[in-house]
């Protein structure tokens, strides 16, 4: 069920088969809005971006997440890294009925014409390793180290995790391996505390967040982050490049590289993530690009007109394909 592509960037080709909704919406977004119906069709949701959920971490929001994906049937859905978490796994296997679930509304979106794409990251990069053309059976997940994806106006988006950029994550791998272990002792301690406050009424302490960012800012001034992420998306000659990995949902301009000062401006998005974030960017039906939080219900799109997910606990046989060949090669 799975197609894995080399490293390379990947164009994204159009999804498989027609279906009601935002496939249809897409094409009457570009005309001029005459009435609220068109209006309203220009606000549905032709791709979604999330990355960094770590399915196996305990409190990864999957939850909301799947009432995210219920609403929805997107032409493009794409995972941009560590969607799972092979090291927390590796350490402390958890896998709650809610993850089958997950995976059966990933196998409903693409019966229905969604195209999936993942892009491994530095906590699921054994897919970058893994012998794909031994197993694919179908194109029902792409699997790629970077995609490009054009939005209905016409502009590149160049999609890859990020950890590509990430000195730390590529020359100390043992310090970002003791990271992760430390990261999951300061969530669960961070919650347990939360617990008591919310008994005594006092304003919650986000503590794990804050280190945690503060821990991605000083990596990403060591490693010179955005100086790479502007160099890769002035070389690809982008719009808009989207990563995660950073766990800090961003949205800037970025500025041109000193060798070529007349480059356009490409949007940088960084996505956030499913821990201590709730955020994924969408692209509307009239190729508006966002970025979600869903911590502000008045800012999610509204729910698709299509049919709500029937996804159960229960694996379906497509669903146990795609949870099989994600999980090859982790070993």
């Amino acid at each position: 069920m799975i197609t894995f592509l080399p490293n390379q960037s990947t164009a994204v080709l159009p999804p498989r088969g027609a279906r009601p909704g935002p496939t249809q919406q897409s094409s009457a977004a570009s005309h001029p809005a005459k009435s609220a119906g068109v209006a309203a069709a220009t606000r549905s949701v032709r791709s979604i971006f999330i990355s960094d959920v770590h399915l196996g971490l305990r409190h990864a929001q999957v939850g909301r997440l799947l009432e995210f994906l219920n609403d929805h049937a997107p032409e493009h859905l794409y995972l941009v890294g560590d969607f799972i978490d092979a090291r927390v796994l590796h350490m402390h296997p958890y896998w709650p009925p809610i993850y089958d679930r997950l995976l059966n509304r990933l196998a409903e979106l693409a019966d229905e014409g969604t195209a999936i794409h993942y892009t491994p990251g530095n906590h699921d990069d054994y897919l970058r390793h893994a012998d794909w053309p031994e197993i694919a059976e179908s194109g029902d997940v792409t699997v790629s180290e970077e995609f490009l994806h054009e939005t209905v106006d016409g502009r590149r988006v160049v999609v890859l995790h990020g950890d590509q950029f990430d000195k730390v994550e590529r020359r100390a791998h043992w310090l970002s391996m003791i990271g992760t272990f430390l990261y999951t002792l300061l969530l669960t301690a961070d919650r347990a505390i939360n617990r008591v406050l919310k008994w005594l009424r006092m304003k919650p302490r986000r503590i794990s967040r804050y280190l945690k960012q503060t821990t991605k800012r000083v990596v990403q001034w060591v490693s010179g982050f955005k100086g790479k992420v502007r160099q890769h998306a002035c070389s690809n000659d982008c719009d808009v490049i989207v990563c995660g990995h950073i766990h800090i949902p961003t949205v800037r301009r970025l500025s041109p590289t000193s060798d070529r000062p007349g480059a356009k401006r490409p949007l940088y998005f960084n996505l956030g993530d499913w821990v201590e974030n709730a955020t994924a960017m969408v692209e509307y039906g009239n190729g508006e690009l966002e970025l979600i939080d869903f911590d502000h219900a008045d800012r999610i799109p509204p729910a698709s007109t299509t049919t709500r997910s029937q996804a159960t606990d229960q694996l379906t046989p497509r669903a146990a394909a795609i949870k099989r060949h994600l999980f090859t090669g982790m070993g």
